[in-house]
């Protein structure tokens, strides 16, 4: 009897010890926060909310390929997003590829690194609209008071006009709630 009640307070105890240790509760922002038009951001849907979008510190970029201005259609190209803070430990981000014309994506995206990025889609509002977001893992800095997540996009198979990628970041305190975060969005043009 002695042993099972040891036993029952052990596994007791490592439960209330799981239970109260700190961990990332995101596992990537839902569908259409990227701050594209008609969308919303996670400062403005009730998560991220206690500041307004781009009014802290960090810095937030969109950059294809080498100083890619232009697309050739068919042709693959690393999308890179960036995000930096000093000082900062957790970040996160969204990203999506615009037909100016239509509003719809254009382009597919191909998921370059597993562990810190995956493919999303809006049930609701844009549920046309294909997304890439941080995955669970993907919300540790990349190095000290920076992240960056690298995906692939292929521009449509014909000239579609120019396209605009759209990205929202987040620069969280670290603090395991969505308080005093601060959320920012940067777009980039593409012409054809």
């Amino acid at each position: 009897m002695k042993n099972k009640i040891f036993f029952l307070s052990v596994v007791l105890l490592a439960i209330v010890i799981i239970a109260a240790s700190p961990e990332r509760s995101s596992s990537g922002a839902p569908g259409a926060h990227t701050g594209a038009p008609g969308e919303q951001t996670c400062a403005t849907s009730g998560c991220h909310d206690d500041n307004s979008v781009n009014s802290g510190k960090a810095s937030l970029s969109i950059e294809v390929g080498s100083s890619v201005t232009n697309y050739v259609p068919g042709k693959t190209y690393a999308v890179k997003v960036s995000i930096s803070e000093k000082d900062v430990k957790r970040f996160g981000f969204q990203l999506l590829a615009l037909n100016n014309a239509t509003s719809s994506s254009v382009g597919t995206f191909q998921i370059s690194d597993a562990g810190r990025t995956q493919l999303v889609k809006n049930t609701q509002a844009f549920s046309d609209r294909e997304y890439v977001t941080y995955s669970f893992n993907g919300t540790d800095a990349s190095s000290e008071g920076m992240s960056e997540w690298i995906v692939n996009w292929t521009a449509p198979a014909t000239n579609l006009g120019p396209v605009t990628f759209y990205a929202a970041g987040v620069s969280a305190n670290d603090d395991m709630t969505d308080k005093e975060d601060h959320v920012y969005t940067s777009s980039k043009v593409l012409n054809n």
